[in-house]
């Protein structure tokens, strides 16, 4: 692993990888979209009103007293929800990070 790399990602590069891509998904990416994509139902207000995400951040940016890694998600109804990286087991060998 690059000098570089360990410094963006630490020692949990799995996590934070993983933390990363379900934040840039839920940020970038209208909710409205990844439902129709996954073949899943919309969510939506009782007037019709889409419901969007109107904040996802890390646990640790969003202040959650936990030390796993995850994202804090605000919808626009009102509701959150926080998703948590979970380890089941680490890697069996030393796995690179490889900037495309």
């Amino acid at each position: 692993m690059h000098d570089d790399d360990r410094d963006d990602f630490g020692e949990y590069a799995h996590e934070e990888i993983l933390q990363a891509l379900v934040m840039h998904l839920l940020t970038t990416a209208d909710l409205d979209q990844l439902c129709d994509d996954a073949d899943l139902p919309h969510l939506t207000l009782a007037d019709g009103t889409p419901v969007t995400v109107t904040s996802a951040r890390v646990y640790r940016d969003a202040g959650v007293l936990t030390l796993d890694r995850g994202v804090w998600l605000e919808l626009s109804d009102g509701s959150v929800f926080g998703l948590t990286i979970g380890v089941s087991r680490r890697p069996r060998e030393e796995v690179t990070l490889h900037r495309p």
